[in-house]
């Protein structure tokens, strides 16, 4: 007896640690066991035990399993999806006693939502970048089409088309920088840590863009100690980079770009204001996704590819830090960078 219940009690903490939900039915499609990881796939609230298939999940195609299964047949995986969105693949399998007849019915439920959510980002990606290729590519093959067939004639025009073409393969070229840069990030590339001085290298980030920020009228206001940090300065640098560019670009003629640096123990936190529109908060939980674009029309006049903040935040999360963003529509936005530093 004492054996008997010990091998209960392993299998029943066997079931209760498994990360696929599990439920067992009786001959009369009722629960009689089901693990956490059931409560928390289908947010069962209260005891699962009882309950027949469509109390548990409001599918047809569960009850159809679960009653195939006490009749003995086979039935095929299925996938469902939740009320919560969660996607879940569901595989229903008879239980025979010595005698041979079904006695119970065992479900198992996998959670394929974050599998899923990655296909359609890959889907979307795919189409995305094909979508950005093609604009330019038409524009290029439609000036050159035109140049092979215009007649000997005025060289302002040919001047016009050939700038044309030159501006369209010079994003075309941009576009597949930032693609490369973004696929090394994803790559797990070691990061290389170097000591610098914060403030030196901002102040070098700031100087390139004086005349952008001449132009723009804008005002520069940076708060930064002098202090030596230790991180992947190259990727650190980008990331910022992207970030003041857009703190320049989608300010408003006039307006503020302010740069505030603060070190706290090991962590040093970057903050990138500006005194733009502000990102409304439907945007704003998508503005690091590849190829989103807030406002469509002025990122492409400005030459944006769309990838500029998905390379800032992998640039820091690559190195352990953090890349998350703040805004008030009218009053412009600000993004903050935190890191560990050594």
């Amino acid at each position: 007896m004492a054996e008997l219940e010990a091998d209960k009690h392993r299998t029943d903490a066997v079931i209760a640690a498994m990360s696929s939900g599990v439920v067992v039915f009786d001959r009369g499609a009722r629960v009689v066991l089901a693990n956490s990881s059931i409560q928390n796939l289908l947010d069962l609230h209260g005891t699962a035990a009882g309950k027949i298939p469509m109390e548990l999940v409001r599918h047809p195609s569960i009850e159809s399993a679960v009653r195939r299964a006490l009749d003995g047949r086979e039935s095929p995986a299925i996938e469902v999806t939740t009320g919560r969105e969660r996607v879940l693949l569901a595989k229903a399998a008879p239980v025979r006693a010595l005698s041979g007849d079904v006695e119970l019915v065992v479900m198992v439920f996998h959670d394929l939502t974050e599998i899923r959510k990655t296909e359609r980002m890959r889907k979307d990606f795919v189409a995305n970048v094909s979508h950005e290729f093609k604009t330019p590519l038409t524009s290029i093959r439609g000036y050159a089409e035109t140049l092979l067939n215009l007649e000997p004639g005025d060289p302002e025009v040919v001047r016009e088309f050939l700038e044309a073409i030159d501006r369209n393969s010079r994003f075309l070229q941009m576009l597949v920088d930032d693609l490369l840069v973004l696929a090394s990030l994803e790559g797990e590339v070691p990061v290389l840590k170097e000591r610098f001085n914060l403030k030196e290298a901002i102040e070098q980030q700031l100087q390139s863009r004086h005349h952008l920020l001449s132009t723009y009228e804008l005002r520069m206001e940076l708060d930064c100690p002098s202090i030596e940090i230790e991180v992947d300065r190259p990727r650190l640098m980008r990331a910022f980079s992207n970030l003041l560019d857009n703190a320049i670009l989608y300010n408003r003629r006039g307006g503020t770009v302010r740069i505030s640096v603060n070190v706290s123990g090991r962590h040093v936190r970057i903050d990138v204001s500006d005194t733009g529109a502000g990102i409304s908060p439907a945007d704003l939980v998508r503005v690091f996704e590849r190829f989103y674009r807030v406002d469509k029309s002025r990122t492409r006049d400005s030459g944006g590819t769309g990838l500029g903040l998905a390379i800032a935040k992998h640039a820091i999360e690559s190195q352990g830090g953090s890349l998350s963003v703040t805004s008030k529509v009218g009053s412009g936005s600000t993004f903050t960078i935190l890191l560990r530093v050594y």
